[in-house]
């Protein structure tokens, strides 16, 4: 299985990061500490344990393919073109429904774009890493210094 929009070509920004490919746009040294911006593409029935910022808001924006985010107690179906508000402080994740995803998130503040190089290992090719389950005790501390936590398993 291979991504249907890759990356052109591999360059030191691209990580295997959870069973997805993401690559750092920009971060906290880009942009004054303002924002950081990521680009990931994730294959079907990828979805991120759910989790909780306590630092900054995100923005998910979808540029192929279908998820549905869970937000607190609510589902929202986001589509390309679409965009979904992850406020901090309130619980989130999201399930890849199509055949795979391609979207950007935003942070701000910067920083927490920073947590998806320490969970990750860099990408020797631009396609999904090997298929694999996720190395928890990993993620958890890599949470710790940017006040996230996990709170929930993954949905699906």
């Amino acid at each position: 299985m291979g991504i249907s929009n890759p990356p052109r070509e591999v360059d030191d920004r691209l990580r295997w990061f959870v069973g997805s490919l993401n690559r750092i746009v920009v971060d906290a040294a880009d942009t004054g500490g303002s924002f950081g911006l990521m680009e990931q593409w994730a294959p079907a029935g990828f979805s991120p344990p759910a989790h909780v910022h306590s630092r900054e808001d995100s923005a998910v924006i979808v540029v192929a393919g279908e998820m549905t985010v869970r937000r607190g107690d609510d589902e929202i179906v986001v589509s390309a073109g679409e965009s979904v508000l992850l406020p901090r402080g309130v619980p989130h994740t999201f399930l890849v429904t199509s055949d795979d995803a391609h979207f950007y998130e935003i942070v701000s503040p910067a920083g927490f774009e920073q947590y998806h190089i320490d969970a990750s290992d860099p990408a020797p090719v631009a396609d999904f890493p090997p298929a694999g389950p996720p190395d928890i005790e990993r993620l958890v501390a890599a949470l710790a210094p940017y006040g996230a936590q996990i709170v929930g398993p993954p949905m699906g």
